[in-house]
């Protein structure tokens, strides 16, 4: 089984900065493998493009079809023959990637018109026009081959409805405020906006905005439950470094890669990313002593154990006979940041990470890190908030940043960074871990990246602050693999959801009580960043899926029957179909008890918080009117 080709295929379709949306849908005028002929019944879901790829998939496998103009995966793959003995084949499933704010604005709206990618900004008064970045491409997200009847079921855009939104940050209500809301933007026509053809439509984009409320007595409570476990990879492009004794070369070709295959470009301390995510250090020749703060190992005795100190940059970067260290490069090369100028999920996951670690290392605020990560403003999907703070608190902060590159979504941001490409090398981004090396080959026609490995406080803990490289290409840092992000939420300082669906939000899963761990008094911080496992990884998160109670059947009987049935084979006990798809992309299943409390709250016939349609008694849906 081909996983790796799947993969290649799916980054091969999904980048509005290097294919325009006419190439994307102009690869053949004769479909090949045709999406699946009984596929009649629609869900569409819209939002992360971390999770895009791992979506698209698996609704190419319910379906088993192929969405798009049904022509084969370009690396000549096939879907898993275990898809053709799915017995639901009436589903066809499509998915926006418009990105995580957007995925939650179209949600909270419940318009699907706000499912658009990038960013816009209205005019000042009267009206404008555009024609770029809508809706986003990635991945393929109408079906040519199979438009259904009418043909704007599966062959048009906007989507006639919402039923899902996806997002890595959770749903968040403003300190004060009763219900979720959203500014919802103008837009028109209102459908129609790609055409048979592949053409773009003109957009016209009104000044009057409107702050729309998440309605609750229409839709029921809001459910906000985890898709499955992510890796948010830090990407790496090594291309001009002269000196890689932390890298790790990968051995093995099997996906889903493991520690043991996957290798690194890099392996960087939690102290190496705080210091390039807060423009401490700039560049990779950078050998200056006592200039960036870590902590020391917290298996030393107290009151020495997880004490400030400060190394050098480079200091991670030992021979391999263990003799000494070496810059990473021997003449200037500049650090450059890539980051999603979307409001993205991977942003939030990234932020989240750095508020919660870095202030660790400078708790007088000596390097400007508490002032910069613990600021209010993060964790934030919008990675511009992490740039005003630097531009705010460190000297020359908005010179800086200016040499760092924004890209449009997941794919935009790993072609940017890519792979064995001098003129990029010494970038670095972050992506989900599906958009690196081995997960894909290929992004948006370049050679895909590969990612770093990184320390967790479990190895600090254990005396491992940085790669001990006297036995080389040995991987002692941790990759992102399904395996990590499983021992990460294997914390058992995470606790398992009981009650509403904010319980699932994996990021309040917080040390609530004073916990004293490796030499530090940890108090409030996400379990997560900090898990005390090892292999866990720590830039681990979930794609939450958004859905509603309650939902109108009057245009389509079949909606929530089509919804509850996908949702019970996705978070299923016993079909492990699912998470080998999940595990391909680079991910993990929701643990056990998670979806097993999924399935008996929202899924079950007789459970009074099932998900329902509108009027339906003994449920809280009775009176509802339920989501359009």
């Amino acid at each position: 089984m081909k996983m790796q080709s799947l993969a290649t295929h799916l980054r091969d379709t999904t980048s509005v900065l290097a294919l325009s949306v006419t190439a994307l849908f102009a690869s053949s005028s004769t479909p090949v493998h045709a999406q699946a002929t009984l596929a009649t019944r629609p869900i569409y879901f819209g939002g992360s493009t971390l999770a895009s790829l791992a979506f698209r998939q698996i609704f190419d496998c319910y379906a088993h079809g192929i969405v798009g103009y049904g022509t084969p995966y370009s690396d000549g793959f096939s879907l898993p023959t275990f898809c053709n003995t799915i017995t639901t084949t009436q589903v066809n499933g499509l998915y926006a990637g418009v990105g995580a704010g957007n995925g939650m604005r179209g949600f909270i709206a419940n318009n699907p018109q706000q499912w658009y990618g990038g960013t816009i900004t209205p005019p000042p008064s009267g009206t404008a026009s555009i024609n770029s970045f809508l809706p986003a491409t990635q991945p393929s997200m109408i079906d040519f081959a199979h438009t259904g009847s009418p043909a704007t079921v599966f062959g048009s855009y906007p989507y006639p409805r919402v039923d899902a939104g996806l997002s890595e940050a959770p749903l968040a209500i403003s300190p004060g405020a009763t219900t979720l809301t959203a500014v919802s933007i103008s837009l028109s026509p209102t459908q129609g906006w790609l055409t048979p053809a592949g053409a773009l439509s003109v957009l016209t984009v009104s000044s009057s905005t409107a702050v729309v409320s998440y309605n609750l007595a229409a839709f029921g409570p809001m459910i906000q439950v985890p898709a499955f476990e992510v890796n948010v990879a830090i990407a790496v492009n090594t291309g001009g470094l002269d000196q890689l004794h932390s890298s790790v070369p990968r051995t093995g070709t099997t996906l889903p890669g493991t520690q043991a295959d996957q290798g690194a470009a890099i392996q960087l301390t939690a102290a190496q990313l705080c210091a390039i995510y807060s423009g401490l250090v700039t560049d990779w020749s950078d050998t200056t002593a006592n200039k960036v703060p870590y902590l020391t190992a917290g298996n030393l005795a107290p009151p020495n154990n997880g004490v400030p100190a400060l190394g050098a940059f480079s200091d991670a970067n030992r021979n391999a006979a263990g003799s000494g260290t070496d810059p990473y490069s021997s003449a200037p090369k500049t650090i450059v940041v890539v980051f999603n100028t979307d409001a993205s999920g991977e942003s939030y996951i990234l932020t989240n990470y750095l508020k919660m670690v870095c202030p660790l290392l400078d708790p007088n605020d000596n390097i400007k890190y508490r002032s910069i990560f613990g600021a209010a403003n993060l964790p934030s999907s919008r990675f511009s908030n992490l740039i005003a703070n630097i531009n705010a608190f460190r000297g020359s902060g908005s010179t800086i940043t200016a040499t760092w590159i924004g890209a449009v979504g997941s794919s935009g941001v790993a072609s940017a960074v890519s792979a064995n490409d001098a003129a990029k090398g010494g970038r670095v981004g972050y992506v989900g871990a599906n958009f690196t090396y081995p997960y894909t080959t290929i992004v948006a026609g370049v050679t895909a990246p590969l990612s770093a490995a990184l320390q967790n406080e479990n190895l600090r803990i254990s005396g491992t602050t940085v790669p001990d490289n006297t036995t080389p290409n040995t991987l002692e840092f941790i990759a992102p693999t399904p395996g990590a992000a499983q021992a990460a939420w294997s914390d058992t300082r995470l606790r398992t959801p009981t009650s509403d669906s904010f319980d699932f939000n994996i990021y309040n899963h917080t040390f609530s009580t004073t916990t004293t761990q490796g030499g530090l008094v940890l108090f409030g911080q996400s379990v997560l960043p900090l898990n005390n496992v090892a292999g866990g990884y720590p830039l681990s998160g979930t794609t939450f899926l958004d859905l509603y109670s309650c939902y109108s059947t009057t245009a389509d009987p079949n909606r929530v029957t089509s919804l509850v049935n996908f949702l019970n084979w996705f978070y299923s006990a016993t079909d492990t179909r699912p998470m080998t798809l999940i595990r391909s992309a680079g991910y993990n299943p929701v643990p056990a008890s998670y979806a097993s409390l999924i399935r008996s709250k929202y899924l079950v016939p007789l459970s009074a918080n099932r998900i329902a349609a509108a009027g339906t008694v003994a449920t809280g849906c009775v009176t509802a009117t339920g989501a359009l």
